[in-house]
């Protein structure tokens, strides 16, 4: 009877995680959605700059949509008890700890490369930098929300987030 009960914690638990899971593949899904769309915040500002950010985005969609996919998966198999789909969800885990690594190594490799394009990317944003020239105004806007922010910190030494 323990065991049973024991069980049955454990194939709800694993429901839960794997609809926290689907929920999280949702977010990164929409995220990268939104990056794509969205023509007027500071990140469509860095897509006009670098051709990385369109891959970035686009990999965000796919991460997103393939952890929803396990994530779907791993509900179905844990409520229904499929074997199947359990071996699924558990090659796909294996499949990303793979990628995690993969991507970790990568990133450590060019990171040089990665510091590079994002000062060159700043340093662009500030050389085009023109409070009265309405084109830019994302970009300048952005600029000041940084300088104001950093002005703070320097003379309060706290950090702020999200203010």
């Amino acid at each position: 009877m323990a065991s049973g009960g024991c069980m049955k914690v454990i194939k709800y638990f694993l429901f839960l995680f794997n609809l926290l899971f689907f929920v999280i593949g949702a977010v990164i899904l929409g995220f990268g959605v939104w990056v794509l769309v969205d023509k007027t915040s500071f990140v469509a500002i860095l897509h006009n700059s670098s051709s990385y950010l369109w891959i970035g985005s686009y990999i965000l969609i796919t991460v997103g949509a393939v952890t929803m996919i396990i994530g779907f998966l791993g509900c179905i198999g844990a409520v229904n008890e499929v074997r199947c789909l359990l071996g699924l969800y558990s090659t796909f885990l294996l499949l990303i700890l793979l990628a995690q690594i993969a991507a970790g190594v990568l990133i450590y490799v060019y990171r040089g490369r990665l510091k590079t394009e994002v000062s060159d990317i700043a340093h662009e944003l500030i050389v085009h930098y023109n409070p009265k020239d309405d084109m830019n105004k994302t970009a300048e806007d952005t600029w000041d929300y940084i300088q104001h922010n950093v002005s703070r910190l320097l003379i309060t030494g706290k950090v702020y987030c999200c203010i």
